[in-house]
């Protein structure tokens, strides 16, 4: 009886005073105002299961007041629960009536089970490559991974997945992990904590993955946190990024327009090289026809002079009567000798046709050779256009070869030119020669009976002897003449296959100049438009983060949207640990209830 007597005591002093306040905030209630609101926040408190699946969540609604009164709230809640004061918090269907007497209000509402949040995370744990469970896994060592994996909860409040940025934390005690390797995250050293933190982006889907080795597997859990990713971000000033793109885009252009007119320019000298290896064929063609021509045409110079020498053998010989005789002898022996020099004279006719040929064949080429010069500071400005230096080399070998085939070409034509006009007047006096001869050996049969024998054939003899002197001296001539002749006809092969290669090599760079061209082509007009898309890209790449003109809505009612400031989210997984037997002795200690106190107090 005394127990149960003191327990009505004791008991009368815990709820007396109670059911007074009860009675006195009843009062207060009927005697309040209405409460004007400044603004309200809600903070989403989330508990996970170390796998990622959802178990509670409930809202911590905070209000700053302007006055304070009876004011209103809404969410379809389980239970609510006062955290500022002992005032009674009314609940019908989704209206909450609140009685604040503070500045800020406090309460704190549990969702129901049917609840979900705006994204889905699922977290995977392997051991040694095998998928384990995350309650068989703690105290165990070996190679660990964790995959955290997070979705948009897809039509379950999309404008928090859209709107909102994630942290995900995970701490990981160093004296239980080491080599830890977390791609994408920021790391920082807290204590003996290493703290692993990733970010999604909103609108965005990812997965993270955490490697390690363990000793003893142990985690505090993950802590998520979400906020509105409201930055506002300021458009950065291209300017100076896309005039550097817009003289990228004209550089390109410009080498486009270069390469173009080199592709015209080594198309003409391909012509021009086609033309000259064609005239060159024709000038070593004639050469070697004049070399064969001067053969002969020694030979029958040779056969003139020894016959010469030979009139004059005999007429050095010949007197009185006998020396008619032999004059007799020579009048059959000089018109052979003319015959044999009207054949030499047409020989050097042809050769002289030859070579004025040679020279228009040669003309024709040379006007197929651009005359342009270029520098060697305008050939290392090519080089230094990063233009494949290969082909560069070949259109650099190509020119020098071209310009020495030129100069070879005018030292040709000049040197036909100073040939053409001797062997002209050479012809001439061969046939004036002829001629000559063939009157010398008429007059010689008409004086026989006329002159004075003995001074005649001095006379003769003389003349004779002069012309044989002279015409050694031409033989001599036209042997260095032919000689000359034939050195070059045998050197000009080497010319005329440079000539030949020099074709073929800019015919290859001229297929290789038009493919550049295109290349270049297909360059620019990939570029050309890049300040334009840089300037799109920055602008889409800022829309896409910068959510400065989101408006806040609430996560549990519509009808909390006008007073509305921020809503955020605190996310927590739990930990993976041994059970330690005494913090469950601890835990059950704690679930006593306010009775079982009581009655302990009197045991």
């Amino acid at each position: 009886m005394k127990i149960i007597k003191w327990m009505l005591i004791t008991a009368s002093l815990f709820f007396f005073p109670v059911m007074n306040i009860h009675a006195e905030s009843q009062t207060v209630k009927g005697g309040m105002s209405k409460g004007k609101v400044a603004n309200k926040n809600e903070v989403i408190y989330a508990n996970l299961l170390a796998d990622g699946n959802l178990t509670e969540l409930y809202v911590v609604n905070s209000f700053e007041l302007i006055e304070p009164g009876v004011i209103e709230d809404f969410g379809n809640y389980q239970k609510v629960k006062n955290l500022t004061d002992t005032s009674k918090i009314s609940k019908e269907n989704d209206q909450i009536t609140l009685q604040a007497k503070e500045e800020n209000y406090y309460y704190q509402g549990n969702l129901p089970n049917n609840f979900e949040l705006p994204w889905r995370f699922t977290i995977n744990y392997y051991l040694n490559n095998k998928k384990v469970e995350p309650e068989n896994l703690a105290g165990k060592s070996g190679d660990i991974k964790m995959e955290i994996v997070v979705e948009a909860n897809e039509g379950k409040r999309s404008s928090f997945s859209e709107n909102y940025m994630l942290q995900i934390s995970v701490p990981l005690n160093t004296e239980k992990f080491k080599d830890i390797k977390a791609e994408n995250a920021t790391v920082a050293q807290s204590g003996k904590d290493k703290q692993l933190t990733f970010t999604v982006m909103p609108e965005q889907e990812e997965v993270f993955t955490i490697e390690a080795e363990t000793n003893h597997f142990e985690t505090e859990g993950v802590q998520i946190s979400a906020l509105p990713a409201s930055l506002a971000i300021d458009s950065p000033d291209t300017e100076e990024l896309t005039s550097e793109f817009h003289s990228l885009t004209e550089a390109i252009g410009d080498l486009h327009h270069g390469v173009g007119d080199l592709a015209i320019g080594m198309n003409e000298l391909s012509s021009g090289l086609r033309s000259l290896e064609g005239g060159s064929a024709q000038y070593k063609k004639g050469l070697n026809e004049i070399s064969q021509s001067g053969n002969q045409l020694t030979e029958g110079s040779a056969q003139i002079n020894n016959t010469l020498s030979l009139i004059k053998d005999e007429m050095k010989q010949a007197s009185g009567v006998s020396g008619i005789g032999e004059l007799e002898n020579v009048t059959i022996d000089l018109p052979e000798v003319a015959d044999n020099l009207e054949q030499a004279a047409n020989d050097v006719d042809q050769v002289v046709v030859n070579y004025n040929e040679v020279k228009t064949q040669i003309n024709r080429a040379l006007e197929q050779i651009p005359d342009n010069q270029i520098s060697d500071k305008e050939i290392n400005k090519l080089y230094e256009s990063n233009a494949d230096k290969e082909v560069i080399d070949q259109l650099v070998e190509t020119y020098r070869g071209t310009k020495a085939a030129q100069e070879v070409l005018l030292l040709a034509k000049d040197n036909l030119t100073d040939m053409v006009e001797p062997l002209s007047t050479f012809s001439q006096s061969m046939r004036e020669a002829a001629g000559n001869l063939r009157a010398i050996s008429s007059n010689i049969d008409e004086s026989i009976l006329q002159i004075d024998i003995d001074e005649g054939l001095k006379q003769l003899t003389s003349g004779v002897e002069e012309m044989v002197s002279n015409y050694n001296q031409f033989h001599q001539g036209l042997l260095a003449y032919t000689g000359v002749v034939s050195e070059l006809s045998t050197s000009y092969s080497d010319i005329h296959e440079g000539i030949s290669g020099s074709l073929s090599g800019a015919e290859q760079l001229t297929k290789g100049a038009g493919s550049l061209h295109n290349g270049t082509g297909q360059l620019h007009d990939a570029t050309k438009d890049i300040p334009d898309e840089v300037t799109k890209e920055v602008d889409e790449m800022i829309s896409q983060y910068d959510k400065s003109d989101y408006e806040p809505i609430s996560f549990v009612s519509d009808k909390n949207n006008e007073k509305l400031e921020l809503v955020q989210f605190v996310i927590q997984t739990d930990k993976i640990k041994i059970k330690d037997n005494k913090e469950d002795v601890k835990e059950t200690k704690d679930k006593v209830g306010f009775f079982e106190k009581l009655l302990n107090l009197f045991k």
